[in-house]
């Protein structure tokens, strides 16, 4: 009878080793290293929205690991205007549900070296995943939104 009962306890363990329905999972960046995106930002601009392609940014991690900068690379907010590298310095993140988000209110871009308050960040927000981003904010009047894929 001690048999008996050993092997049904022994069996119903395995089942509950066996069982385990964990999700795995999916990866998120690292945010040890500088990560590139291509996709297409778009700029709404006098009510009509400006869009191109295969623009790049970067997310660049901060020495302390708390925090990343955002690198629009290239950006133009008009078709007149040429075409700069912004920095959104320091923006603070969290791990959740297999995804890093983010959000901030007032952030003084960086710009040819120094900062640029007339396009003050607002209104950040986004989302990173293991291939993906997609943000939105306002560069000063500018509403900008970015989507694009992982660089590989």
């Amino acid at each position: 009878m001690k048999l008996l009962k050993f092997f049904a306890l022994a069996a119903m363990l395995f089942g509950m080793v066996a069982c385990n329905n964990e999700k795995t999972p999916e990866p998120v960046i690292d945010l040890d290293t500088t990560t590139a995106y291509n996709g297409t930002v778009s700029v709404i601009v006098a009510g009509q929205e400006i869009s191109t392609t295969n623009s790049v940014i970067e997310i660049e991690p901060s020495e302390n690991g708390k925090s990343f900068n955002i690198v629009f690379k290239m950006i133009k907010f008009v078709p007149q205007m040429p075409a700069l590298d912004i920095t959104i310095p320091a923006v603070d993140y969290v791990v959740a549900d297999e995804a890093i988000s983010f959000a901030a209110e007032s952030i003084i871009p960086l710009c040819l070296g120094g900062e640029f308050p007339q396009y003050l960040v607002t209104g950040l927000k986004g989302t990173i995943t293991a291939n993906s981003i997609d943000l939105s904010l306002k560069f000063g009047e500018f509403q900008t939104s970015f989507r694009g894929i992982i660089v590989k």
